[in-house]
């Protein structure tokens, strides 16, 4: 085979390890981003649920009020003020979560934490909405 063929065959064969290195690497970063944006529709999945559970809750807040009220709250069994209390701890449960996945969601958008007061504030903000530490500092430290 001719020297230059052999050239070029290896200069092809280069230029295609070269083109499946980069089809790899933007297979991979596709795959991550999908991977994130699988994530947060699950996030945002458990915050609708979460949602419609305190609503939930709160109807039967309101329902338990009514019977109580009324007098039509059934004798014998857990009382009205136990109930509203055992409702408004799980009400209490689902908002600490509801507040977690909020927090997670702002991160994931890009959002950042202050480092001496864990305030969530956008990248372009100067100073922590929180504490009011200069965050461009922050930045460095990290």
């Amino acid at each position: 085979m001719d020297s230059s063929v052999k050239r070029f065959l290896y200069e092809m064969a280069d230029r295609a390890a070269a083109v499946a290195e980069g089809a790899k690497d933007a297979v991979t970063g596709a795959g991550r981003i999908v991977g994130e944006k699988k994530d947060e529709a699950k996030l945002r999945l458990d915050l609708m649920r979460l949602r419609s559970e305190c609503e939930s809750r709160f109807s039967e807040i309101g329902r338990t009020f009514y019977l109580m009220n009324s007098g039509d709250w059934p004798r014998g069994g857990e009382s009205a003020e136990h109930r509203i209390e055992s409702l408004l701890g799980q009400v209490g449960e689902r908002e600490m979560q509801i507040s977690d996945i909020l927090h997670r969601l702002e991160l994931m958008n890009g959002r950042r934490e202050c480092p001496s007061c864990g305030t969530v504030y956008s990248e372009g903000d100067a100073f922590c909405p929180g504490c009011g530490r200069p965050l461009k500092d922050a930045d460095k430290d990290s």
